[in-house]
C-alpha cells in the first residue's frame, strides 16, 4: 500500500484477519521506499470492525521497520492509524503480527518502550529519568541467552548514577547494574556495557530502573546479548 498525498493525522490503514488472533506485537516494513516511513501512529484493534477502544500502542520516529509492542489481545481487526504530519506519502509493503516480544538482541529503542513509568517518550529517545523512573518492554525473547547489557544514555545530572536492568517487574529481581561514572549532560550520548551475573534465557519483561538522583539519565536504546564467556543461567 502507498499513498498518493502527504501524510496527515488520522489517515488508517485496517487490516482483516478473517478471524480474531491474538497477537503481542506488530511490525510494520516500508520496503525499499526510503521516505514513505510513518512519522508516528497508534495500533487501535477491534474484534468486530465497529468498535474500536483506546490505542494499544503509540509509535513515533522513523525507520524502515517499526515495531509497536503492547500487551497480548485477541481482535481481527487491527488498524495503523497516523498521528503525524509528513511531507511525504506513507508506504507499508509488510505487516506482520506476533504473538512473542521483541528479540533481546535487537536494539530495543527507548521510545518504543511498552512500558514507561515517570518519563516521556520522545521521538529518538526518553525524557530525564529521575529517580524510581523506569522503562519497560514485554515478553522479550532471550533466545539461546543474553549475559550482555549495553544502553547507550546521557547522562542527566553531574554526580555518579547506576540504572538498574530488572526482570519481569519494576519491582523485580535486579539481572544488572550500570555504573555512570561522572556526568556529561544529556547533549553528551555514550554507550556502556555490563556483565550480567548470570546469563538469562528464555521470555521475560525488562525494565531499566533509574537510580542515583533526581535527574538520572535519558536513555536512547538498549541490547541484551550473548558475549563470549559463560554464566550460570536464570
Amino acid at each position: 500500500m502507498e499513498g498518493k498525498c502527504p501524510q496527515s493525522p488520522g489517515q488508517s490503514l485496517t487490516v482483516d484477519l478473517g478471524t480474531a488472533k491474538t497477537f503481542g506485537r506488530m511490525a510494520i516494513d516500508a520496503g525499499m521506499d526510503a521516505t514513505g516511513h510513518p512519522y508516528g501512529f497508534t495500533v487501535p484493534v477491534s474484534r468486530d470492525g465497529d468498535h474500536w477502544g483506546r490505542p494499544v500502542a503509540r509509535v513515533s520516529g522513523r525507520s524502515f521497520t517499526q515495531d509497536a509492542v503492547f500487551p497480548q489481545h485477541t481482535a481481527r481487526y487491527p488498524r495503523i492509524e497516523l498521528t503525524a504530519p509528513g511531507e511525504n506519502p506513507w508506504a507499508v509493503n509488510e505487516i506482520r503480527l506476533h504473538a512473542d516480544g521483541p528479540d533481546a538482541a535487537a536494539t530495543l529503542q527507548a521510545e518504543r518502550a511498552a512500558v514507561l513509568r515517570g518519563a516521556e517518550r520522545g521521538e529518538a529517545a526518553t525524557s530525564v529519568l529521575g529517580q524510581g523512573d523506569a522503562i519497560g518492554f514485554r515478553r522479550v525473547r532471550f533466545g539461546a541467552g543474553a549475559d550482555t547489557l549495553t544502553v547507550r544514555l546521557a547522562a542527566g545530572g553531574r554526580g555518579n548514577c547506576a540504572p538498574r536492568l530488572l526482570l519481569d517487574s519494576p519491582d523485580g529481581p535486579v539481572a544488572a547494574t550500570l555504573p555512570v561514572r561522572g556526568a556529561g549532560g544529556t547533549d553528551s550520548w555514550r554507550k556502556l556495557s555490563v556483565r550480567l551475573p548470570r546469563t538469562v534465557t528464555g521470555s521475560h519483561d525488562v525494565s531499566l530502573v533509574a537510580t542515583g538522583g533526581h535527574r538520572v539519565a535519558a536513555v536512547d536504546w538498549l541490547t541484551l546479548r550473548q558475549a563470549s564467556w559463560t554464566r550460570q543461567t536464570y
